[in-house]
């Protein structure tokens, strides 16, 4: 089984890495609730496609894979209910379409939003969140608090009423800054948000995003009969290579 996303270690903020192209790709309507189109089927395995640096799922935050999606939820509304995490890219601004999530929501709680890391500069270096709320606020992305000052100077728009002073549509957002870059691309409930519900898909830069639970061997016999193939923690290069990383106790 081939990786669509592969993401090895920790990975700093600055950093920046490449996805693999999507196997066995195909066309796809976009999810709903976001105006992307997407055209191609790509898979997030669940968590080691997860940045770990960048992880900001709390105490009474959750998350699991559920068939094809990813139940989110979180038990209160206190500073600790929130699940937020991120899958590594390097994708121009100019690039990512119209990001969105479709989300079933089943309680009727919050709901979460879609995020992206903008190195805003082009120096390799993240410089803050973009966050798009549809359901709240449009098709208006807001930057996040902890944004550089450059970002919030030079935000589209600094009028209220949205998630943050600094705000506008991606396509403003790509005007302002044309040298922007998307290094990881999320989403996140909270905090402070009471709610539960299921991502089944992430649509971003023309494809669309579903989960699986990553498959991890436990023997030796695992890795026959093309058992080696189906695992995704680690992936293996053949059959031998899996056999000797458990006869080597790895």
């Amino acid at each position: 089984m081939k990786r669509v996303l592969g993401i090895s270690g920790a990975v700093a903020m600055g950093a920046v890495l490449l996805l693999a192209s999507p196997a066995g790709a195909k066309p796809l309507d976009g999810p709903s609730g976001g105006t992307s189109s997407a055209t191609t089927s790509a898979t997030i395995h669940v968590p080691s496609d997860f940045v770990p640096a960048l992880t900001d799922t709390r105490a009474t935050g959750h998350y699991e894979v559920t068939g094809t999606g990813l139940r989110v939820w979180t038990e209160g509304a206190t500073s600790t209910d929130k699940v937020a995490e991120y899958v590594a890219t390097s994708t121009p601004l100019a690039k990512v379409g119209e990001p969105a999530l479709d989300f079933t929501n089943t309680t009727g709680g919050g709901v979460p939003g879609a995020q992206l890391v903008v190195d805003y500069d082009g120096d390799g270096s993240a410089d803050g969140i973009l966050i798009g709320e549809p359901g709240v606020y449009g098709n208006d992305w807001w930057a996040s608090n902890g944004s550089k000052q450059f970002v919030k100077d030079g935000a589209p728009s600094h009028t209220g009423g949205f998630g943050s002073a600094n705000h506008g549509t991606l396509d403003q957002w790509r005007a302002a800054f044309p040298n922007a870059a998307v290094q990881a691309f999320g989403f996140s409930l909270g905090s402070g948000v009471k709610g539960d519900g299921v991502i089944e898909a992430i649509a971003f830069a023309g494809a669309k995003y579903t989960f699986v639970k990553d498959v991890k061997l436990t023997s030796k016999n695992e890795c026959k009969n093309g058992g080696w193939a189906t695992s995704t923690l680690p992936v293996y290069r053949n059959q031998g290579d899996c056999v000797s990383s458990f006869a080597s106790g790895k």
